[in-house]
Parts: structure tokens; sequence; C-alpha cells
């Protein structure tokens, strides 16, 4: 076979990427659809959190607390009001709606697995109230992926959350713990509000988070500082291998003005402009799972945002991911490195006639 000398004709090389595209196809059409990482504890979390959410209904709906179909939707009883006697800061409705979708729970599984959290590990978990649906899913993804949970409360909510009377977050803990859903109870709660010791609420406010803490049986901590607050939880928490921060209480970001990202957080502190927990944490090598905005949460990990209707249980990409033939792609490639080394090196063109025409009209 005779050598090349010169150029690829450019007729070769479409030859040779449409035989790519071709090939291209035919992988993609391979694909299928296999369970993704830790299917069976994102599924079991998931089921738990449906489970613990009826619960929570259920204890709305006996407290005679009617439901708002336009700030709810999908009728889930898991959204507070605007505006209570209880709320601390403002936070958006669509991110309270975006917690409501019992598949978020396999979203945090996800989040403590990246943060290296194994069965049999302690971890610090630390909320308010601006999230109850957000509380139970990490209580479920904790029960399902074997993990202890060490649970500090801030009482205050803000805006949408747990906020209302006989409905805190004490309440709903106290609720589910009592029928059995999920066991695991606060070690340790604060009032929180401005500099976490209640500042920014009214009097009532601050008699109603008493009397919630004193139903749920929970002892409230009034710390000198906000920074004595961050010390008081660090000493209750012990000895951890992670850490989940969620909701917008004061002590986990230190100013609310400046909350760390919503994500998995690990390694150096110093790039943070917060403080609080978050950086406390990382400065002793704890990773944290901090998420101050589901919104963003959900969108990193292909969950609609304030769903209506609210999606089916164990579907979506964090239970299921496509994959593709690993054996089939190795192949295609070599098949393309093969032809693409045997047209540069050999005169391919020759045999088709493609140079022969091409003489001939140039000698014309």
């Amino acid at each position: 076979m005779r050598r090349r000398h010169g150029r690829v004709n450019r007729w070769v090389l479409v030859a040779v990427a449409l035989v790519a595209l071709g090939l291209y196809y035919v992988e993609t059409g391979s694909a299928r659809w296999v369970r993704g990482r830790a299917y069976e504890s994102k599924l079991a979390a998931a089921r738990l959190a449906q489970a613990a959410f009826a619960e929570v209904k259920a204890l709305r709906d006996s407290l005679g607390l009617p439901v708002d179909s336009l700030s709810d939707p999908n009728a889930t009883g898991l959204v507070g009001v605007q505006y209570s006697a209880v709320t601390y800061g403002r936070s958006d409705l669509s991110d309270a709606l975006t917690t409501t979708n019992p598949n978020f729970a396999a979203a945090v599984v996800e989040m403590l697995s990246s943060a290296g959290a194994r069965r049999g590990d302690t971890v610090a978990v630390s909320w308010d109230g601006t999230y109850p649906a957000l509380n139970v899913h990490v209580l479920a993804a904790c029960r399902a992926m074997g993990l202890t949970p060490a649970v500090v409360t801030t009482l205050s909510a803000g805006s949408w959350g747990a906020n209302l009377p006989g409905w805190t977050w004490p309440d709903i803990e106290r609720r589910l713990i009592t029928v059995g859903v999920l066991a695991d109870r606060t070690v340790a709660a604060f009032i929180g509000a401005e500099d976490d010791n209640g500042r920014g609420l009214s009097p009532e406010g601050r008699n109603l988070l008493d009397s919630a803490a004193a139903r749920a049986g929970m002892t409230l901590s009034s710390p000198d500082s906000l920074a004595g607050g961050v010390e008081a939880r660090r000493a209750a928490f012990g000895r951890v291998k992670a850490a989940v921060l969620v909701g917008r209480a004061v002590a986990h970001s230190g100013d609310p003005l400046a909350p760390a990202p919503s994500r998995v957080l690990r390694g150096r502190s110093d790039r943070l402009r917060s403080g609080g927990l978050v950086r406390a944490f990382l400065e002793q090598g704890v990773p944290v799972v901090h998420i101050y905005n589901p919104r963003r949460v959900a969108a990193a990990y292909r969950l609609p945002v304030a769903p209506v209707p609210l999606p089916e249980l164990g579907r979506g990409r964090l239970f299921f991911e496509r994959r593709y033939s690993v054996w089939l792609a190795g192949l295609f490639a070599a098949v393309l490195l093969a032809l693409l080394w045997f047209v540069v090196r050999y005169d391919v063109e020759s045999y088709f006639g493609v140079k022969r025409n091409q003489e001939e009209n140039t000698s014309v």
C-alpha cells in the first residue's frame, strides 16, 4: 500500500468524522439506568422522612392550625407562617417548599457520605426551626446510615418555618419521639435570635419558646455572648466525625450577612468570611455539611425547587444513574485511533479515485 505524501483529503476526514459520530450514537444508545451509590440508604431515608412528615401534619391538625393552600400548595402541613412571635429572620418560601420533598433526604445521605461519615460514627447536628422538614431529613438520613447524631437545637425560626404556637421544633421533635418514628433527642437547646440570647424576640415570643422547651423536656442554655453560645455547643457535641448545620441560626456562621456556602465544606477555614460553628469545625479538621439555602442544594443534586405536586418517592438522579458500557467505549476508541493512524499513514484516497480526479482537473 502506498505511503502518504501530503495532507489528508477533506472528504476522507469527513468520512472519519461520520464514523466517529456513528460510534458515539451506538455508545449512548447502550446506556442503561442502574441504582446509584448508597441506593438502599437513600430510599430508607426518604421513606422515614415521608412517615415522619405524616406525623408532623397530624400534630398540626390536632392543634387546629389550618394549612394555607397558597403558601403550601401540596398541603404538607410542613410550612409555617411568614411572621409570628417566635420568628427571627427572613427566609424564602421557595426554600421551605423545596424541603417538603421526601426525596431531599437522599441528598442529605449523599452529602454525609461525601463528608466521610460512616456507619457507627457520631455526627454533630445543629439546627433551628426554620426548616422543620429539613431537620427531619437529617434525622432520617442519620438513621438510614447508622449514624449517631448529637443534636443541638436553636428554638427560634425563620419565616415559613416551625413558628406557630404549639408547633415549634421542640413540639415536633417530641411528637416524633413519642410515636417512635424517630428517636434522636436534643442534647442542648438555645433560644437563638440575635446574639443567641433571644434579643430581637418579643417577651411573648421568648415565653412561648420557654414553654415549648419545657413541654419537650429541654433545658434552655443562656450564653452571655454569641462566642459563648458557640463554645457551649462545641462542648455539647463532644468528639464527632462530621457536622451538619441546618437553618439560619446565628451561631452557625457568626454573621447572618455572611453565611457560609450551602454545600459540604472541608479544608481551610480562612477562606470563609463567616465564623461561628462553621469555622470552629473546619479548624478542628471536621467536615461540615452546611445547608443554609436548600434551593442551591436541590439544584446541585438535581432535585426540583418548590415542586407541585411532590415527586414520586425514590425517583430521580439521586437514586438512579445512567451508566455507559466501558468496554464498548474502549473498543470504539481503539477503532477510531486505528482508523486515524491508517488514513494519516497511507494514501487511501488514490484507491477511490480521489487524487486521480484531482490530477485530471488540474491538467485540464
